[in-house]
């Protein structure tokens, strides 16, 4: 009897955050491939032209250790309004830099321990509009056949990675804003999640803090100054973010200090967070009920 056993990993190796904003990606796990950069972040003129490398490093373990079949395309992409990455069809967004990229080879054989290079164009038309333009350069493995084997498992590992693109054209404006602050207990912790807005043409990458403070104003719950995802232009967030503590049963009062690093002051945000205590359980009798 055949049983066959089909196994598809994707990797994104979309790095937003502060600690991948170096040109040199994370070394990859034995049986895995990476691309560097992860980030290319361009800023040029209306009809000019650059060229960019984007490495990419394949390591296999030894027993999947054979050349793969690799094909490179174009995607838009966007962060939805909980920090998650969406991709789209090229050429579909509003913001789109994907008309802009040409890139070779567009298909390849990538052998285990080479490193190997995608050379990407970038070419600005010169109508283009001030502002970012955004396109990612997606890396796949190629299908390939399976062959059927009696009374055996066959596990394929098929990699998807991403390199993404902001073009930024002409006048570059960021403009951060706090929308609001919300701050929800939960079991083991709780929730803050602050409503954040980028009302200019640019993304804006912010560092943020928290304090919880209890009724006599002493410190409860902090989180350190840290990079936040970024907010993209003229775009907003709403992201939860977790903490967990739990807390006494109490009135606690939220702090969420923000700079977006747009040149104004940091703004900090104030909301109340209640605590309440458990409802009491109830134990129920081990007997039933005599029927009458």
């Amino acid at each position: 009897m055949n049983r066959l056993l089909s196994v598809f990993i994707f990797f994104f190796t979309l790095s937003l955050s502060a600690a991948a904003q170096t040109q040199a990606s994370n070394s990859p796990t034995p049986g895995g491939m990476s691309l560097a950069p992860a980030r290319f972040e361009l800023e040029m003129k209306p009809g000019s032209e650059t060229t960019v490398v984007v490495n990419l490093d394949y390591k296999a373990a030894d027993n999947l250790a054979k050349p793969v079949r690799i094909v490179a395309s174009l995607n838009d992409w966007t962060l939805n309004k909980d920090g998650r990455v969406e991709y789209f069809p090229a050429n579909t967004r509003p913001d789109s830099a994907s008309s802009w990229l040409l890139y070779t080879p567009g298909e390849t054989t990538v052998a285990p321990g080479v490193q190997h290079q995608i050379r990407v164009t970038v070419s600005v038309p010169l109508n283009a509009t001030p502002g970012d333009h955004l396109a990612a350069l997606i890396i796949e493995q190629r299908p390939e056949t399976l062959k059927f084997a009696e009374n055996s498992r066959q596990v394929i590992v098929r990699y998807r990675l991403a390199s993404v693109f902001y073009i930024k054209v002409g006048s570059l404006t960021r403009q951060g804003d706090f929308g609001d602050l919300l701050a929800e207990a939960g079991d083991g912790g709780f929730t803050i999640t602050p409503m954040l807005k980028n009302g200019g043409n640019s993304v804006i990458r912010p560092t943020a803090s928290i304090a919880v403070l209890d009724a006599d104003g002493k410190p409860v719950a902090e989180v350190a100054e840290a990079e936040t995802l970024p907010i993209l232009a003229n775009s907003e967030t709403a992201r939860p973010l977790r903490i967990d503590k739990e807390l006494a049963a109490g009135k606690y009062t939220v702090k969420y200090r923000i700079d977006f690093q747009d040149g104004r002051p940091a703004i900090v945000g104030v909301t109340d967070l209640v605590v309440t205590a458990p409802a009491p359980k109830i134990a129920s009798s081990a007997t039933p009920p005599k029927k009458p």
